[in-house]
């Protein structure tokens, strides 16, 4: 018996292709990238002027890039902050913070990463992340903190508002901000928050997004399981790409690439350099 529409099959598989592919990009939990596209040698050394909780000299370090008006860099951020204070009194796991505004999506967060740095400057090195939690605590969730209630903010921490002002009147954080979210897309963020992990004796285990505690806890845990432990006996309980929840220039835009984000990211650093 003849099919009477022989075309249908065809068509069939590649509207399920699509479907498929739209599930992926758009919630990005499936993807798995290996490991071994994400490279020391295009991850910026850790420097003096890093934002550091712990030791450089730990066995684990965890480098984030991260949006501060982004929700899930919030529920990252306080995931994080909560396994440092039981992690890094140790001295084996540290955490690193770098900026990925993606102002695409969140207009000020640009204008946050380089007040952070000069709260930083201004008060010192403890209240970069004591002024980033008061942001968040002020807007939880998919709120954006108004930059216009800095004032609010800079005097409930004690911060001296004309020094920050100065600070931020001659831009000097700019191309800090600018170099870290140059440096995230080199090292493969395609969202925000993004982690690499660099492992003691070991490749760099990457991160796509926010996980909870207890998996992040896990992941954790694994890598120290890693540290001097050779590759080639490694390479079988090395995970791929763990991906979850991150803020993504393709949550609010049709289709999605590496050059659109490539794209994103310099425009971001070019926004900073102004």
């Amino acid at each position: 018996m003849k099919k009477a529409f022989p075309f249908l099959l065809p068509v069939a598989i590649l509207l399920a292709g699509g479907i498929l592919a739209f599930a992926v990009y758009t919630v990005r939990v499936q993807e798995r990238v290996p490991t071994q596209e994400i490279t020391t040698s295009l991850i910026r050394p850790l420097q003096e002027d890093d934002h550091i909780i712990g030791s450089p000299d730990s066995e684990v370090v965890l480098i984030t890039y991260s949006d501060i008006d982004c929700e899930y860099c919030k529920e990252f951020q306080a995931t994080l902050s909560q396994l440092m204070s039981e992690y890094a009194p140790e001295g084996r796991v540290a955490w690193v913070y770098r900026h990925f505004p993606i102002t695409s999506i969140h207009k000020h967060s640009g204008t946050h990463a380089k007040a952070s740095e000069c709260v930083a400057s201004v008060a010192g090195e403890s209240y970069f992340f004591r002024f980033i939690d008061a942001l968040h605590q002020q807007s939880p969730g998919t709120a954006e903190f108004n930059p216009l209630k800095y004032p609010e903010v800079l005097a409930s921490l004690g911060v001296n508002e004309t020094a920050f002002t100065t600070c931020m009147n001659e831009d000097l954080f700019a191309e800090k901000v600018a170099v870290d979210a140059e440096n995230a897309v080199l090292v493969g963020a395609t969202g925000a928050p993004y982690t690499v992990i660099l492992i003691k004796g070991n490749e760099p285990l990457p991160i796509s997004g926010s996980l909870p505690y207890y998996s992040m806890k896990q992941v954790i845990e694994e890598a120290l399981s890693l540290v001097d432990l050779p590759i080639s006996s490694s390479s079988s309980r090395r995970p791929n790409l763990y991906t979850a929840k991150e803020c993504s220039p393709s949550k609010r835009s049709e289709g999605f690439g590496r050059n659109r984000l490539i794209r994103a990211a310099s425009s971001v650093a070019s926004a900073m350099r102004r």
